[in-house]
């Protein structure tokens, strides 16, 4: 997997994907599953992640992705999400947060 800028690469089911998980694609993935509970925070969504709540994981996995590919629709997205990968696809938001996310000054020092 690499990471360019704040952008990283996906594979599902074979099928290579770019993916941004920025505040566009947490505000989809927020309004997505506003149809699900009420007014969902983004530290929610990331505990959520941790909890493996597999809504939220794949409507930030979806909307990241068509962050970069907008002609994708999500339910194609969401075919190539099959089950047995879906450790990897948890792994996948990580690295979505880890790359978007600003780092604290003092754990940029220790990786540098």
């Amino acid at each position: 997997m690499s990471v360019i800028n704040d952008v990283i690469e996906i594979k599902l089911n074979g099928r290579k994907y770019r993916a941004r998980l920025d505040m566009g694609a947490i505000a989809e993935a927020q309004w997505n599953l506003k149809q699900v509970k009420d007014n969902i925070t983004v530290v929610e969504m990331f505990d959520l992640v941790k909890k493996e709540n597999y809504k939220v994981i794949n409507n930030l996995i979806i909307e990241s992705i068509r962050r970069c590919h907008p002609q994708l629709e999500a339910k194609n997205i969401l075919e190539d999400m099959k089950l047995h990968e879906r450790n990897n696809i948890t792994l996948y938001v990580f690295s979505l947060m880890k790359a978007s996310l600003p780092q604290d000054d003092d754990k940029k020092k220790q990786v540098e």
